[in-house]
């Protein structure tokens, strides 16, 4: 397993997801990935309001080199911005609503390191070396199998009672009184 030859301390460039509740595992796991100097891509797996885009978030806020992406609205300008800003971190929502093609750029780009397509009448042609990508994924199974097989799983397992009632405790006590 790769992640048992991380190194053992942290950046100060990372993230504490204050925001999250619980998974305390998953974001050592995701703080420990994105501190190492190797190349990652993890994928968030869970039920919908299981905290996936919020890890996206969190990231954000921490990693300014970093660009996100919804997977339901892809379009050419992503390949714009790989080509543009050349990010080490991408942060990718809902990887699963990707049409096909736009899978199989993905694939290919995670193989290489390379964004080598033609589209809307232009040549993109472009390598981004170390790239970290982390993406969600409520259903795993509507990515292709060769996309999910680069990607180290992280499944988000369902709050329990107990934690659900304490994030709601915790939601409650920031909103303003009527």
């Amino acid at each position: 397993m790769k992640f048992l030859g991380l190194i053992l301390f942290h950046k100060s460039q990372q993230s504490n997801f204050d925001s999250i509740s619980g998974y305390e595992d998953l974001k050592n796991i995701i703080n420990r990935a994105l501190d190492s100097d190797e190349s990652f891509n993890l994928l968030l797996v869970g039920q919908p309001a299981s905290c996936k885009t919020q890890f996206l978030m969190e990231i954000m806020k921490a990693y300014k080199d970093g660009e996100y992406f919804d997977g339901t609205n892809t379009t050419s300008r992503i390949l714009d911005i790989l080509e543009e800003k050349r990010p080490k971190i991408i942060l990718l929502d809902e990887a699963e609503k990707m049409s096909r093609p736009f899978q199989n750029q993905l694939l290919n780009f995670l193989e290489s390191g390379r964004v080598k397509v033609t589209q809307m009448h232009r040549n993109y042609d472009s390598e981004i070396r170390g790239v970290k990508v982390i993406a969600t994924a409520n259903d795993v199974d509507r990515l292709s199998k060769p996309l999910a097989s680069r990607f180290r799983k992280l499944h988000l397992s369902k709050y329990t009672r107990e934690q659900f009632v304490q994030v709601a405790v915790k939601v409650c006590s920031k909103l303003p009184l009527l």
